[in-house]
């Protein structure tokens, strides 16, 4: 057996008494809630960082523009971060992604919009760095910048080479490519957090493996916006750098798309949930009411199971006679024993009842005054039969002596 330590320390004095443990410092929940907001903060100014530099300087030392540097770029960049800081936050960096949380009531309505309003101050600082170290000695500001803005259109970055086959992307196809990419990127992220909004083992890797496919689908017709935290800190500094297009005045599509695609997401899950739910229900509905019947005709079998045995145990204790009844009773009949053929009984039927007193005299006198009963045949019943009662003056008249009677000399 293993004995675990105390989380706090026992200090203890010289005569062996106990001192008092020293006072720690407990965590808010506000300071918790703080500290998540500045790793949101930290998290997408880091992000949001390396997609401007990399999209910027990649593609004009490259050339020529190509999406293999933004996909890299995107995914390297949020699955690090995310891995870094996910622990901490949930790794969000995404407003599309918060929303959708929200929705799913893994984060509170109060710490979502503080994550929204840290996330938009981290990309807002990432973009003043990027535009700060641009160098601007031979190419102008907006060649750089055009590469990192989102935007549709005459703002595409594509846009010139499409413009020599007559051919440009508009509002409604921007808005379907910024769906489907912002469903992609916000399904990944919300599918891989605890129901308690942390993240969980394998969030990293698929946010990062989410954000490259969004990114191949959508950096030739919007520059891959996704995120409407990455887009607005770098249209703010855009602004006023003269571009073909004002990025403020398309601001609104990389707004709306994310936003719309995360309602989209949490509504799946949602109903999702609820039907799953629900079957669950009701499949423990059934199991619930099939087991009462269940229980019954068991005990029914089981109390059906006791009385056959407890009956065939009867029978066998106690075996009751079927036939031969009447054989059985009169071999009964024969072993009754017979009457005691020493009963005697006196037939006083023949004779008188003179008769009768005298011979019970004579009876008397020769057997010295004991009764003496005449036998009776075998097998007859003797008769109940009374003596007749003997008065004094009867007893006096054979028993007394006469007085004249001579002594012998």
């Amino acid at each position: 057996m293993t004995m675990e330590a105390s989380a706090e320390p026992v200090l203890e004095q010289a005569d062996g008494q106990v001192a008092a443990k020293p006072v720690r410092r407990r965590i808010r929940p506000r300071d918790v809630r703080w500290i998540r907001a500045a790793a949101e903060l930290a998290g997408t100014f880091l992000i949001c960082a390396v997609i401007y530099l990399s999209y910027s300087f990649g593609q004009l030392v490259m050339g020529q523009p190509s999406v293999v540097l933004p996909v890299l770029g995107t995914a390297l960049a949020y699955l690090v971060v995310t891995a870094m800081l996910g622990g901490v936050s949930g790794g969000h960096f995404n407003p599309a992604v918060t929303v959708a949380a929200m929705f799913t009531s893994q984060i509170g309505m109060v710490d979502g919009l503080i994550y929204i309003v840290a996330q938009v101050i981290g990309a807002i600082g990432a973009g003043a760095i990027a535009v700060a170290f641009v160098p601007v000695s031979r190419v102008p500001q907006r060649t750089w910048l055009m590469f990192s803005v989102n935007g549709f259109s005459g703002g595409s970055p594509a846009a010139a080479t499409l413009s020599q086959q007559h051919i440009a992307f508009g509002a409604p196809m921007a808005i379907v490519v910024e769906l489907i990419g912002c469903m992609i990127v916000v399904a990944a992220a919300i599918t891989t957090l605890r129901s308690d909004g942390r993240a969980r083992r394998n969030h990293a890797l698929y946010t990062g493996l989410a954000y490259g496919v969004g990114v191949l689908v959508t950096y030739p017709i919007t520059c891959s916006g996704l995120n409407p935290a990455r887009s607005t800190g770098i249209a703010i500094f855009a602004q006023s750098k003269h571009m073909a297009v004002s990025p403020i005045s398309q601001l609104w599509l990389f707004w709306i798309c994310p936003l719309l695609a995360a309602s989209l997401v949490a509504l799946v899950i949602i109903v999702t949930s609820i039907i799953t739910d629900n079957m669950a229900m009701h499949a423990m509905g059934i199991a619930t009411d099939a087991q009462p019947v269940a229980q019954a005709q068991t005990h029914a079998d089981a109390f059906a199971a006791t009385g056959a045995q407890t009956q065939d145990q009867s029978a066998q204790a106690n075996p009751a006679p079927v036939q031969n009844t009447a054989a059985d009773a009169a071999d009964a009949a024969d072993t009754v024993a017979p009457a005691d053929t020493t009963a005697q009984a006196v037939d006083v039927s023949a004779l008188s009842d003179t008769d009768a007193g005298q011979d019970a005299d004579a009876g008397k006198q020769a057997d010295g005054g004991q009764d003496e009963v005449a036998p009776v045949d075998a097998g007859t019943i003797p008769d109940l039969q009374v003596e007749p009662l003997h008065t004094a003056s009867e007893n006096e008249e054979g028993y007394e002596e006469p007085k004249d009677k001579p002594t012998e000399g």
